[in-house]
């Protein structure tokens, strides 16, 4: 009996000298939570949600035992999506011992994080940052990101209509280095299908009503049907309501955004809104995924919507918290110190099954290598109060290409005709 207790103490010894040598890892973290104008971005709740979620499984699971990770309150800050005063505020966060900056989910200022994380040594790990210019690891060796970029979500944008013979086009989008990656984005796939783009406007972020007016009153004065807009969420909420305006959703008409319109928006934004197309990542099911969705659940309290852009902005911040732990995994494995230093050095090493599927990266590249697409048509309101949206296709995973499958689209005007 003594030979036993005796083995216990030790073993309550060596566990406790363990404990004792662990290290809690700080992260830091930009997410918006408002826009510039004050605009409440929605999505912002649900991707600190997916964090929040994601340093807990870390912690409880053991993935980098027996050290921890930590985001702390004063740690995050609500950059506005914004470019005003970013460079200060990371470096706020980067002054105070932090191995990873993480949100940084709004193109034009990610660039600037990615900079910073430059001259710091700090990766800035995103979740939803998708410029095309931000693909690349030699000219932004210290930012990384679990989306996909433009160039995949703008693109299908084009082979849906190209899909359905629509020949003429107008195309809007922001100066930012989102709109001007998905600009060129937009003209290479308008080139390749043989679409003609008969009038382009560019506009810088946040620009008054007044100005998104006169674009689409220029648009209608022209008689053109379709347009593309590449904007974020509250320029091309002002995008639907000029649409609603000038009394454009009506049959043989059809509208292209990279944006999901989010619950709080204006009613006459919706109106003019129905039956518009908008890509999102798509959530292959996998166990992982089932794994987070009884998190989400038990922790909302709300039933989880795949087609939800909030529910799946959610899953990606997720997992790109998830993408941090198992780099630290593999330096630990290796026996080597963590540092942000060390950590952006295996990033792009990583290879596992995430919430949103498999995370792992091209030589090169800030991109994942598998990250399937869909093409969302909104239903507008239901009863309840939810917006609707609706697959419609789906990028194949071997090929690439865009499976288009819905019999069932609604286009403006609530037709169900495909424009001629």
């Amino acid at each position: 009996m003594k030979r036993i207790y005796s083995a216990l103490w030790c073993l309550s010894l060596l566990i406790f000298q363990t404990d004792s040598n662990s290290e809690t890892y700080q992260i830091g973290g930009m997410y918006t939570q408002h826009y510039r104008d004050g605009t409440y971005a929605e999505w912002g709740k649900y991707s600190r949600i997916g964090a929040k979620l994601a340093i807990e499984y870390i912690n409880k699971s053991g993935l980098i035992r027996p050290d921890t990770i930590e985001m702390l309150p004063e740690n995050i800050i609500d950059y506005n999506c914004s470019n005003d005063n970013v460079a200060l505020m990371v470096k706020s966060l980067m002054e105070k011992d932090i191995i990873a900056i993480t949100g940084a989910e709004c193109s034009n200022p990610a660039v600037v994080m990615a900079k910073s994380g430059s001259q710091f040594k700090v990766p800035v790990v995103s979740y939803g940052a998708n410029a095309a210019e931000l693909s690349s690891s030699l000219v932004y060796p210290w930012f990384i990101r679990v989306v996909s970029p433009s160039e995949s979500y703008e693109k299908y944008l084009i082979d849906l209509a190209a899909f359905f013979n629509i020949r003429k086009i107008a195309f809007i989008h922001t100066t930012d280095a989102w709109g001007r990656g998905a600009s060129r984005v937009i003209d290479e796939a308008a080139k390749k299908f043989d679409i003609e783009v008969i009038k382009k406007f560019s506009f810088s972020r946040d620009s008054s009503q007044l100005e998104i007016d006169k674009i689409l009153n220029i648009i209608k004065a022209n008689n053109i049907k379709h347009i593309f807009i590449t904007a974020p969420t509250p320029d091309t909420v002002k995008f639907f309501r000029s649409i609603n305006k000038f009394d454009l959703n009506k049959k043989g008409y059809s509208f292209y955004a990279s944006e999901l319109i989010l619950r709080n928006t204006p009613n006459d934004a919706i109106s003019g809104a129905e039956g518009y197309f908008a890509p999102i990542a798509s959530l292959p099911l996998s166990p992982e995924l089932n794994e987070y969705i009884n998190k989400y659940e038990s922790y909302t309290g709300d039933t989880a919507d795949l087609n939800s852009g909030n529910f799946i902005y959610s899953v990606l911040s997720y997992d790109h918290i998830i993408l941090i732990a198992n780099a630290i995994k593999l330096l630990k494995v290796k026996n080597l110190d963590v540092s942000g230093e060390s950590i952006m050095s295996y990033l792009r090493q990583v290879d596992f099954i995430g919430a949103s599927g498999r995370i792992s990266y091209k030589n090169g590249s800030n991109d994942r290598e598998f990250s399937p697409i869909k093409i969302m048509n909104f239903r507008g309101k239901n009863k309840d109060g939810k917006m609707v949206f609706k697959p419609i296709a789906q990028t194949d995973k071997r090929t690439g290409e865009l499976k288009i499958f819905g019999e069932n689209i609604i286009w403006p005007g609530k037709s169900n005709i495909a424009p001629e």
